[in-house]
C-alpha cells in the first residue's frame, strides 16, 4: 500500500509548499537594508544643505541643489568626461575585442596559449593597471615617450597625465586595455555558438573572409554585444579606482567623472547635500540608459 501511495504522489507531481515562499524573506530584508535605505537616504539628503563637519542638522532647501547643479560648469565638464570615459572605452574595447575574436577563431596549434595571453589584462587588478600605465606614460621615464621620441614623432616628453588635453585619453587607454579581454571572451563564446550548418551553407555559397564575417557572423554577435556593452557601461560609469590612481581627476577637472566628483565633495569637502544631488542625477541617468538598452535588447531578440 505504501508503494501505491508513493507512486500516486509521483504521478501527481511535486506538492506545493507555501512556506517555501517565505524563505526569500531574509534575502529581501538584506537587499532592503543594503540597497533601498541608502538610495532613499540619498534622495532625502539631495534636498538639503548639509555639511557633515558643521555639526548642524540638514537644512531643507527643496530643489536648490539641482538648480545649482544645472548652472555649475563643473557638472557639465564631469558629464562630458563621464560620457567619453564610459562610451569611448566600450566602443574601442568592443571593436578590438571582435576583431581579435574573428582573427583567432580558426587558429590552431598555439591558439589556446594566445587566447590565454589575451585574457591576462582582465585578470590584473585595476589599481595595478593604473600604476602600470602611470609608469608607462610618465613624462621622463615612461616607455611611451621613449618610443615616440626614438621614432621622431615627438621632440620631448609629453606630460600625458598632467595635461588637460591628454589626461582623459590616457585613462581611457588604460581602461580599454583592461576591458578588451572581456569583449574578446564574450565574442569568442558567441562565435563558437553559431550553428555549424549555417557556416557550412555559407561556405557552399563560396562566402569567405570579410564577407563571411559581415553577413553571417556579425549578426549572430549582436545580442552578445548588447549585453556585454551594457555591463561594461555600468562598470565604467561607476569606475573610480583607475581614474583616481592615475590622475585623481586632474589636472583640475580635466579627467573628473561623476564618481570622482562625488568622492571629492562627499569625502573631501563633506558636502553631503550637494554630492547627494549629483548622486541622484547619476542614478537617474544610469537607470534611463539601462531601461533604453533593455528595450533595445528585447527588440533585437
Amino acid at each position: 500500500m505504501r508503494g501505491v501511495a508513493f507512486a500516486q504522489r509521483r504521478r501527481r507531481g511535486p506538492q506545493r509548499r507555501p512556506w517555501l515562499d517565505w524563505m526569500v524573506l531574509p534575502g529581501l530584508l538584506a537587499v532592503g537594508v543594503v540597497i533601498a535605505y541608502p538610495v532613499v537616504r540619498t534622495f532625502q539628503l539631495s534636498t538639503t544643505e548639509y555639511n557633515a563637519l558643521s555639526g548642524l542638522d540638514p537644512r531643507p532647501v527643496g530643489t536648490d541643489n539641482f538648480e545649482k547643479l544645472a548652472q555649475d560648469p563643473i557638472f557639465w565638464e564631469a558629464l562630458g568626461n563621464t560620457a567619453i570615459y564610459t562610451f569611448g572605452s566600450v566602443a574601442v574595447a568592443a571593436l578590438i575585442g571582435v576583431v581579435l575574436a574573428l582573427v583567432t577563431e580558426d587558429m590552431v596549434g598555439r591558439s589556446r596559449f594566445l587566447k590565454t595571453l589575451l585574457l591576462t589584462p582582465w585578470a590584473v587588478p585595476f589599481v595595478v593597471v593604473a600604476f602600470l600605465f602611470r609608469y608607462m606614460f610618465d613624462e621622463r621615464t615612461g616607455i611611451v615617450n621613449a618610443v615616440l621620441t626614438n621614432m621622431g614623432v615627438i621632440d620631448q616628453g609629453v606630460p600625458w597625465l598632467v595635461s588637460a588635453t591628454w589626461a582623459l585619453p590616457t585613462v581611457v587607454a588604460a581602461n580599454v586595455w583592461t576591458q578588451t579581454p572581456f569583449f574578446f571572451l564574450v565574442f569568442s563564446a558567441a562565435l563558437a555558438a553559431i550553428p555549424n550548418d549555417v557556416i557550412e551553407a555559407a561556405r557552399v555559397d563560396k562566402t569567405r573572409g570579410w564577407t563571411m564575417a559581415r553577413r553571417i557572423k556579425l549578426p549572430y554577435l549582436r545580442n552578445a554585444a548588447l549585453v556585454a556593452s551594457l555591463l561594461m557601461v555600468i562598470s565604467n560609469f561607476n569606475d573610480f579606482a583607475k581614474i583616481w590612481a592615475m590622475t585623481e581627476g586632474g589636472p583640475g577637472y580635466a579627467s573628473t567623472t561623476f564618481v570622482v566628483w562625488v568622492y571629492r565633495l562627499a569625502f573631501t569637502s563633506f558636502d553631503l547635500g550637494y554630492s547627494s544631488a549629483i548622486g541622484v542625477v547619476w542614478l537617474l541617468l544610469l537607470m534611463t540608459f539601462a531601461i533604453a538598452y533593455a528595450r533595445l535588447l528585447r527588440r533585437g531578440t
